[in-house]
């Protein structure tokens, strides 16, 4: 297993599909983010989006061919805070299932390099 391959690491895509279901679900039940999923639907994004999309960006055999982040965000309005809120949800996902830290690591600076294309500020 190649160090840098964090798909594999994390143990592939049956493990990311479980943190990001998780991840899901700590976004939805979150008072502060849950608005951001009202008349959305959630699955359809989970399943066949994010999934993928989490799959490609950690180095997975999959190829994401869906919007680019800055328009799926778009008119959104996401704040700084409700950005790093995400971010420890996704961390707390990670956790539930084990994640080494240093991948951890590795994917929250993943999700940092994304940031200015989800706050668009």
């Amino acid at each position: 297993m190649e160090e840098s391959n964090i798909f594999a690491n994390l143990g592939g895509e049956q493990t990311i599909a479980a943190i990001v279901n998780e991840f899901y679900y700590l976004l939805i039940t979150d008072e502060k983010l849950a608005h951001y999923f009202q008349d959305v639907d959630v699955n359809h994004i989970r399943l066949s989006h994010i999934t993928m999309l989490v799959s490609f960006l950690l180095g997975g055999p999959n190829r994401y061919h869906g919007k680019n982040m800055r328009k799926i965000h778009k008119g959104l309005n996401i704040s700084s805070e409700e950005f790093e809120l995400a971010v420890t949800h996704f961390k707390n996902a990670m956790k539930k299932y084990n994640t080494p830290i240093p991948q951890m690591a590795k994917v929250e600076a993943l999700l940092r390099f994304v940031k200015p294309h989800i706050i668009m500020k």
